[in-house]
C-alpha cells in the first residue's frame, strides 16, 4: 500500500498543476474579456453620446478598442490625421463637428441616404438593439460631397435629447440655446472638419422651419439643399432673414459658402414637424472670429408658419412674400 501511494502522488501533483494552470489561464482570458468589454462599453458610450465628452476623450475611449478594422484600414488620401482613428472603425465617418463654448464636438457620419444613421450609432447598429442610445447619430446630408470639395450648403443633420439626469446629451440639443441670442454671443463660432480640410464658420442666423407645407400656405422653405447658385442664393438669404429669431450682424452674401444644422422641435405643438436650423458662414479671409453684440438684436416679427398666425388670429406679414425655390449651380 505505501509503494502504491507513492505511485499515486506524482500524479496527483501533475494533475493538480494542470488544473491550476487552467483555472489561472481561465481567470486571465475572462479578464482580458472584461477589460475588452469596458474599453468597448466606454468607447460605444463617447460615440453613441456625441457631445457627452470632448473628442479628445472620444479618442482616447476608441484606443481601447482592438478591431481588425482598425488593424487594416485603409484611408482616402490626404485625410486628416485626426480622423483616421475613427475613419477605421468606421468609414461612413465624414468629419467632425464642434461649436467652441458648448458640449457639441462629435463624430459626423454619412450613408446614401437620410434615414440610416437616424435609427443607427457609430458602430451601425440598429439603436433599437442596443441600450446605447436611442437617436442616431449626427449625420451629413446624403447629398453632400465628402471629396474634398465644400458644398454651398453642407447640411448636417441630427436627433436631440433633454438634458434630464440619465438622458443622453445628444450634441443637437446644445442649438436649443441658441434660441437666446445671448448665447449666440457667447459661442457664435462652428467648426467642421470634413475628411480633407478645417473650417470655420461664424453663426449667421437661427429660424424655425416647417416640413409640411400645409402648415404654410403650402410652401415649404427647402433650406437644406446643397449645392445653390449664386444668384439662385439671393431669394435663400431673403427667406433666411425673414424666418431669423434674431439679428447676428453676421453677414451673408450670395458668394459664401453655409454650414446648416437642422434638429427637430416642437414649439409649434407636436402636431406640427418643425426644424430648428442654425446656419453658419464660412470666415472670410483675414476676418477675425469676433462677433460685434452692439449688432445683435431681436426680430420679434420673425417670420413663422401660417399655422401659428392663424391659432393666434393673426395676419401673416409674410403672405404675399416669393415662394423661392433652390436651383443648382
Amino acid at each position: 500500500m505505501k509503494q502504491n501511494n507513492k505511485a499515486v502522488l506524482p500524479l496527483i501533483c501533475v494533475l493538480l498543476a494542470v488544473i491550476t494552470g487552467l483555472l489561472t489561464l481561465l481567470c486571465f482570458k475572462n479578464l482580458k474579456a472584461e477589460e475588452t468589454g469596458e474599453a468597448q462599453t466606454a468607447a460605444a458610450a463617447a460615440l453613441t453620446m456625441p457631445g457627452a465628452v470632448e473628442y479628445d476623450a472620444l479618442k482616447a475611449s476608441l484606443a481601447g478598442v482592438q478591431s481588425k478594422e482598425a488593424k487594416s484600414a485603409s484611408y482616402p488620401d490626404g485625410i486628416l490625421d485626426s480622423l483616421k482613428q475613427v475613419y477605421a472603425i468606421n468609414n461612413d465617418t465624414a468629419g467632425r463637428l464642434a461649436i467652441p463654448g458648448t458640449e457639441m464636438d462629435t463624430v459626423v457620419l454619412q450613408s446614401e441616404d437620410n434615414d440610416y444613421y437616424l435609427h443607427r450609432d457609430f458602430y451601425d447598429r440598429l439603436t433599437y438593439e442596443t441600450s446605447s442610445t436611442n437617436y442616431g447619430n449626427i449625420y451629413l446630408d446624403y447629398r453632400c460631397s465628402n471629396n474634398g470639395y465644400l458644398d454651398k450648403n453642407t447640411v448636417i443633420h441630427g436627433h436631440t435629447t433633454g438634458r434630464d439626469s440619465g438622458v443622453p446629451k445628444q450634441s443637437f440639443r446644445s442649438l436649443y440655446d441658441y434660441r437666446d441670442r445671448q448665447h449666440f454671443i457667447k459661442c457664435p463660432i462652428i467648426r467642421y472638419s470634413t475628411l480633407f480640410g478645417e473650417y470655420t464658420y461664424k453663426i449667421c442666423a437661427v429660424f424655425y422651419s416647417t416640413t409640411q407645407p400645409s402648415a404654410d400656405n403650402g410652401y415649404f422653405f427647402n433650406y437644406i439643399y446643397p449645392d445653390m447658385s449664386d444668384s439662385n442664393m439671393v431669394g435663400y438669404i431673403e427667406q433666411v432673414k425673414q424666418r431669423a429669431l434674431y439679428e447676428t450682424g453676421v453677414s451673408l452674401e450670395p458668394t459664401d459658402k453655409i454650414i446648416t444644422l437642422s434638429t427637430c422641435i416642437y414649439d409649434y405643438g407636436k402636431n406640427v414637424d418643425t426644424r430648428l436650423v442654425e446656419v453658419g458662414r464660412l470666415l472670410h479671409e483675414g476676418e477675425s472670429e469676433a462677433i460685434d453684440p452692439a449688432l445683435v438684436k431681436d426680430h420679434p416679427d420673425y417670420r413663422r408658419p401660417q399655422i401659428w398666425y392663424n391659432s393666434k388670429g393673426k395676419t401673416n406679414p409674410y403672405r404675399d412674400s416669393i415662394t423661392w425655390q433652390p436651383s443648382p449651380n
